[in-house]
């Protein structure tokens, strides 16, 4: 009698914990699940990105270093900093199997910003580049400034809101942001998101770190391949942002 009493308060206790890990489960910040900042910790993949584009020089020695060392990354340029006569240079980026992903037309922190001061800083971004390429290139990642998504009290609801009004089901983060090349090495891991910058102590670091990371067996891919976004879309007719198309989602 009473091992079958210990049996059923086992049983009782169980049923209690498994119900606790699927309220925790469905109850997860949808926050933390909206903003990723890395791959999957089981393969050997990560994803080396390249912010802002202020030097542009430096943006297209770090896509001739990809291309020379056998490997492709995501670059997130500002709109500002892309402009139709440099479109050749933009176009050799995808030629060249890297991805370009949004990181807003301007540069400055979203997140305590209104819906309707988001969507078109994500559309005027996308229209940009759309000009410089001379077609419709769908961006499939955004990566917001400063990693900043959420406002002075914490809440994030209105920079998601707007992304996803957009189009954007999550945002880019990363968990490798060093360059200095010992430490940035001994910081990655399977599945990391690496963050730098188009500037000469980023290229630099990427020259030395690249190398090691391949030697290692790490395959270098853009954030797309590592999180399984698919292939971005593309069609003939350039994007142009009008704030009314958003109006209905």
């Amino acid at each position: 009698m009473k091992f079958g009493k210990k049996l059923l308060l086992w049983a009782l206790l169980a049923a209690l914990l498994f119900t606790a890990a699927a309220a925790a489960e469905d109850n997860e910040d949808p926050l933390a699940q909206f903003a990723i900042r890395h791959g999957r910790r089981d393969e050997k993949k990560i994803a080396v990105t390249v912010d802002d584009s202020f030097d542009l020089a430096y943006t297209w020695k770090i896509r001739d270093l990809f291309q020379e060392l056998g490997v492709v990354g995501t670059f997130f340029p500002i709109g500002k900093q892309v402009h139709p006569e440099d479109g050749p240079e933009w176009q050799k980026i995808l030629d060249n199997g890297n991805e370009i992903g949004s990181h807003n037309n301007g540069h400055y922190k979203m997140g305590s910003s209104a819906v309707w001061d988001i969507l078109p800083a994500l559309g005027r971004f996308q229209q940009a580049l759309d000009a410089a390429l001379g077609y419709h290139y769908q961006v499939n990642c955004f990566r917001p400034p400063y990693g900043n998504i959420t406002n002075g009290n914490g809440d994030g609801r209105t920079f998601r809101t707007a992304c996803k009004k957009f189009g954007y089901d999550h945002v880019i983060l990363w968990d490798v942001s060093q360059t200095d090349p010992e430490k940035a090495y001994h910081q990655v891991k399977n599945g990391s998101i690496l963050l730098y910058h188009a500037r000469h102590k980023d290229y630099a670091c990427l020259q030395e770190l690249i190398p090691r990371l391949l030697a290692d067996g790490y395959e270098l891919v853009t954030v797309s391949q590592l999180l399984g976004f698919g292939e971005n879309e593309i069609s003939p007719e350039p994007y142009v942002f009008r704030k009314d198309d958003y109006r209905q989602k």
